[in-house]
């Protein structure tokens, strides 16, 4: 669903995306918006794939591209797999975390051109034993998420506690250059979705007691995060997100257990340094 930037309370949405010829399945809990091509992009975890929409779509509207098959190698269900997805709108590739069969804690990054469609190999692969992965998370809370930093070129992964930093173009058995992890930073044990934002480096995900963080890409280790925002104390609601809006200087968060969405103006974490 397509809502006004500024709507509020019971609103209806301006655009409904849905339908079978969409391709779209429940358990998704990521999606990217690319404004350079005007394109939105959607895993869709049942029917283990990655779906390409043209950026005004509406009703029962198909992708324009599919990335699905065997030589994809995405795999896993709802819960233990393929659910969270991301997307470097500069470098044109899309990113999505699978699990892998060496049981609990392993998995894999695979990392897709913009333009790829149908059965297609990845074009990189990230996992092993020194990536420090451990995912997928206990079933209910999906899969860890990603995010990209195109102008200081790292990759952040959120997994069980840490957001580990990895060179963006980083493949195999890599260890990461930086760890944010530790009980000052507040990081949860699960895989929240997280968001950069390259012009200042802020990195922004959930932490405790329901609230979201942010820290700084370029101080690593156990530190405290910048700022924070308690969300759940200040809406009632156990939320999920967060997205950013740089235009607007806004943190956006959703909750499927109350069907709300809820916009904070931060603009600490837009500004520069």
């Amino acid at each position: 669903m397509a809502y006004a930037r500024l709507a509020k309370e019971n609103m209806v949405p301006v655009r409904i995306l849905e339908g079978q010829k969409t391709q779209i399945s429940r358990t998704m809990h990521s999606m990217e918006y690319d404004p350079v091509h005007d394109e939105l992009v959607v895993n869709s975890p049942l029917t283990q794939s990655i779906l390409t929409f043209k950026g005004g779509s509406g009703g029962e509207e198909p992708p324009v591209r599919v990335i699905s098959g065997p030589k994809t190698q995405i795999q896993g269900t709802d819960y233990d797999g393929n659910d969270k997805m991301a997307m470097d709108t500069v470098n044109g590739e899309i990113y999505i975390g699978v699990a892998t069969s060496g049981g609990p804690g392993k998995g894999v990054v695979l990392v897709f051109d913009r333009t790829a469609n149908g059965d297609v190999a990845p074009k990189r692969i990230l996992g092993g034993p020194n990536t420090k992965f451990a995912f997928p998370t206990p079933k209910g809370q999906g899969f860890p998420h990603m995010a990209v930093d195109p102008v200081r070129d790292l990759l952040i992964v959120s997994s069980r506690g840490a957001l580990l930093i990895f060179d963006r173009t980083a493949s195999g058995d890599a260890t990461p250059k930086a760890v944010i992890a530790g009980p000052k930073t507040l990081l949860g044990g699960g895989g929240g979705l997280v968001k950069v934002n390259p012009e200042n480096g802020m990195v922004v995900s959930s932490c405790a007691q329901g609230s979201i963080c942010a820290w700084n890409i370029n101080e690593p280790g156990d530190v405290a995060p910048r700022f924070k925002i308690p969300v759940e104390k200040i809406t009632g609601i156990n939320f999920s997100g967060p997205t950013l809006n740089p235009m607007y200087k806004e943190v956006i968060v959703t909750s499927s257990s109350r069907n709300r969405i809820a916009t904070f103006y931060w603009p600490e974490i837009f500004d520069k340094p």
